[in-house]
């Protein structure tokens, strides 16, 4: 029979376990990996599989366990990383007749807009326009690509 700490133990795995799938889920649902540093992920599958490595060697069941779901997520987001690394980032403001392009979720992508006197801003595409100045506000991070 497990005792208190054993349980808990098992508890903080599953945790951890779930900690990783928002990450995950965000790289196969954007495509995108912009923000993930391959180098770091590199240095954690390396962590994990010499920490479980000594696991096994103690045969310290809950450690076993959560370098195994380290070790496999971890995995998954390098090669999620690495399969989208020049891939451009979706944009979070896509019209719904976008959407019907055969872009998932209407999001084409990102650029910046060019500013003069050598200045670059990025421009909020979905932004209404100032009744003031015309010109839309320089709040959000890009303006959507045209489809290729």
């Amino acid at each position: 029979m497990l005792t208190i700490t054993q349980i808990a133990g098992f508890a903080g795995v599953g945790l951890a376990g779930a900690a990783y799938v928002p990450q995950i889920s965000r790289l196969i649902r954007a495509r995108c990996s912009a923000g993930i540093s391959r180098l770091a992920f590199e240095v954690w599958l390396l962590a994990s599989l010499l920490t479980t490595a000594r696991a096994i060697a103690i045969h310290a069941g809950v450690f076993i366990v959560l370098g195994g779901i380290q070790i496999v997520a971890t995995a998954l987001i390098m090669l999620y990383a690495t399969r989208y690394k020049d891939t451009p980032c979706l944009s979070p403001s896509a019209s719904p007749a976008r959407r019907q392009n055969g872009h998932e979720d209407g999001q084409l992508g990102c650029e910046p807009v060019r500013l003069g006197g050598g200045q670059s801003r990025l421009r909020s595409a979905g932004a209404a326009p100032s009744p003031v100045t015309g010109h839309r506000p320089h709040t959000t991070h890009c303006r959507p690509l045209r489809p290729v």
